[in-house]
């Protein structure tokens, strides 16, 4: 965990007047780190989620389509953020307590428009007027909406950062990730030739994510590559220096055995091809100048297994609630591929080509495990999407566990009563009065 992660704000409370015009929320977090948000459909559980995770990215652009009086998150510091409608049409107004300070600004939506830095990369989209641009290719009117969603690909982050710099540091101090309920698929658009037809491009979610499981063995893989050659090249000069005592017989084969347990689960869920050691062939007669060779040998391969633990403590908790949940099939590491599914025959599938349901518990799994931060807090909509009755009575136990293990907070919108089981006590009602 990195210092900054270390100190990231958590949320504690998220509050809403006004919503649409009808609603009052007050949500409260739950100190076991999961919340369920429940209500009737049309009271705000999806527009909260956004809202929430809009602030704490600092995509101010999407208040100008939300009906709301007031929308403030408090964190467990005593911090508070709070958005309210500028006096003036078009504007929003923001205030910061925190340190018994209270700091405070209006901003135009004008100068919060994403289509701002899309404009600058493409060169060929020019301003209507407020909200509005001109593609010059072909003369077609788009709203700021239509422009991200068209050419927001282009660029990693189209949204433009607040312009106030101490909103600006407070950001930095908090972290949000938002699972929408549509999220087996992406839609992107191509940039055409000259008076040709958009397309958007379908890509598929799971496929994202075993490409970027691949990703992430290939840069473990170069990091373990590095690491060990760095100890392979100083490994005469450290054992000439060496000063410590060095281990036992019965200590070096006990360690030699546990690091041989870690290279075989390395090797079976497909991170690393290293081999075994055998500890039992070494003899009780070793001399001291070998049991150095042999310490300093077990040491530095420790430090090599390091660059690889991380992902591997991630990797085994999909592998084990994937394959413990889908019947006949069976879904494993590839290092040149990423994920692989496989029939019961043992023959390849698509990941594409896995059933809904199963695509969802993949996507969720994957999101939680490897693309959220510690300390953040994870904004999630209806799990139980495609999901069969069993599937979601698990649910809220894996998603526990997760949470313990990546050490983020939830809160997740649903209306399943099985996802919630016996834990009454993670609810909170958002009322349709």
């Amino acid at each position: 965990m990195t210092e900054k992660q270390q100190e990231l704000r958590r949320v504690r409370r998220i509050e809403v007047k006004g919503l649409f015009g009808l609603y009052h929320h007050q949500i409260c977090l739950k100190p076991e780190g999961v919340t369920l948000l429940h209500g009737p459909n049309g009271v705000g559980k999806t527009s909260v989620l956004r809202m929430t995770d809009a602030l704490l990215r600092g995509r101010l652009f999407f208040f100008r389509g939300v009906s709301y009086r007031r929308f403030s998150l408090e964190f467990q510091d005593g911090s508070a953020l709070t958005l309210t409608p500028g006096m003036e049409e078009g504007s929003l107004a923001l205030k910061l307590a925190m340190n018994d300070k209270i700091q405070s600004d209006t901003v135009s939506f004008a100068t919060l428009d994403p289509a701002l830095p899309i404009a600058r990369k493409v060169g060929y989209l020019q301003p209507e007027s407020e909200g509005f641009w001109i593609d010059a290719r072909d003369g077609e009117a788009l709203t700021s909406k239509e422009v991200l969603q068209r050419y927001g690909h282009l660029i990693t982050d189209p949204w433009p950062r607040p312009p106030f710099p101490w909103l600006e540091t407070f950001l930095e101090s908090v972290n949000s990730h938002l699972i929408e309920a549509q999220r087996l698929v992406r839609l992107r658009s191509n940039r055409p030739p000259l008076n040709r037809t958009r397309k958007s491009v379908s890509i598929s979610v799971v496929d994202e994510c075993s490409l970027d499981l691949k990703r992430r063995i290939d840069q473990t893989v170069a990091e373990y590559g590095r690491q060990a050659q760095e100890l392979d090249k100083s490994f005469p000069h450290r054992l000439l220096q060496r000063t410590a005592d060095a281990l036992s017989v019965e200590e070096i084969r006990n360690r030699m055995a546990a690091l041989d347990s870690t290279t075989e689960e390395l090797k079976n869920i497909g991170i690393l091809d290293v081999l075994p050691t055998n500890p039992s062939e070494i003899g009780d007669d070793i001399d001291d100048t070998q049991r150095g060779v042999m310490t300093l040998y077990v040491e530095d391969t420790a430090k090599k297994h390091e660059a690889a633990r991380h992902l591997a403590m991630k990797i085994r908790p999909l592998l084990d609630g994937l394959n413990g949940k889908f019947r006949h099939k069976a879904v494993s590491v590839d290092r040149r591929k990423g994920l692989v599914a496989k029939d019961r025959r043992g023959w390849s599938l698509p990941l594409a080509s896995l059933s809904s349901g199963e695509q969802h518990e993949l996507v969720l799994q994957y999101e939680l495990l490897f693309k959220i931060e510690p300390n953040a807090l994870v904004l999630l909509d209806e799990p139980e999407i495609s999901l069969h009755v069993e599937w979601q009575r698990t649910f809220l136990a894996d998603l526990m566990q997760i949470a313990k293990l990546s050490g983020f907070d939830a809160l997740v919108a649903t209306h399943s009563p099985y996802i919630v089981g016996d834990e009454d006590r993670l609810m909170v009602g958002l009322g349709g009065d």
